[in-house]
């Protein structure tokens, strides 16, 4: 009885060390592919969040090219009613994908 307890723990203890191999790779899968996503995404925002805040000194909107540089800082993120913009790109997308197929 004991011999199989031992048998029966030690296949517990191996599949249970799968699974959080298995759920390690899986974070660090998706923590890549959310960075990727953003990366992606601040490469269309730079621009223009640049042009905005150009327009914000050149029409003296705010005090100086810092004020308006700190009022477009969160460009592009979610704020208030408004939704976030650019998730919708490729790398965005698949990110989201691989989040939502999580396997239970």
């Amino acid at each position: 009885m004991n011999r199989q307890l031992v048998m029966i723990f030690g296949v517990f203890l191996i599949g249970s060390t799968v699974c959080i191999a298995d759920d390690t790779n899986r974070k660090s899968v998706q923590a890549a592919l959310d960075a990727q996503c953003e990366a992606a995404r601040e490469q269309r925002l730079a621009p223009e969040r640049a042009m905005y805040i150009d327009e914000c000194v050149a029409k003296k909107f705010k005090e100086s090219r810092e004020e308006c540089t700190r009022f477009y800082r969160d460009y592009g993120a979610q704020t208030g009613d408004r939704a976030a913009l650019y998730y919708d790109l490729p790398e965005c997308v698949k990110a989201f994908d691989f989040r939502k197929n999580v396997q239970p």
